[in-house]
């Protein structure tokens, strides 16, 4: 069948299916580079041409780099008794943590994050407080009470499994 042929160059070669895959040059699966000289890039593109950034290992995400503080501190000047904090290589994870636990404070009357950039593992927390206490007391606070809680989900989950490996051995 003429669909079961596929050029490459001027020979003709037959295409072999495997499991359920198109075959490697089908229409629908072709992708090829095109040589088009496009003057806002310079020479020509083609697969020769291509630069691909390597991606940095997940790690470098996390871990800080030589210099680098974890956490920045600036003093608001628009707004009574606030403060934006960065904090450098964390995500959305901790910054949802740490805004819940602030919105949950007696004091703290305004507390909320934002992320940049979705590439870049940095986080923007703002935190505005009734006076009584500043905004990094109070972050330090909430820091404190998040890592008391993750150290109790810690001991419990660590129980519970223990208890769910001996209560198998039981049943075996």
């Amino acid at each position: 069948m003429a669909n079961d042929i596929v050029y490459e160059g001027d020979m003709p070669r037959q295409a072999k299916k495997r499991s359920g895959e198109l075959p490697f040059g089908h229409a629908s699966y072709h992708a090829g580079y095109s040589t088009v000289k496009d003057p806002r890039t310079g020479p020509n593109i083609g697969p020769q041409n291509l630069d691909i950034d390597t991606v940095p290992d997940r790690y470098e995400l996390y871990l800080l780099g030589e210099g680098e503080k974890k956490v920045t501190f600036e003093q608001e000047t628009r707004v009574p008794h606030a403060a934006l904090f960065t904090f450098n290589k964390e995500d959305h994870t901790l910054g949802n943590l740490l805004r819940d636990k602030l919105s949950r404070s007696e004091h703290v009357l305004f507390a909320a994050y934002q992320v940049p950039h979705p590439l870049f593992a940095v986080f923007k927390l703002r935190v505005q407080t009734d006076g009584e206490i500043a905004p990094k007391d109070a972050v330090i606070q909430a820091c404190n009470e998040l890592v008391q809680e993750l150290q109790s989900l810690d001991q419990e989950f660590t129980k519970e499994w223990e208890l769910k490996k001996i209560a198998d051995t039981a049943n075996a």
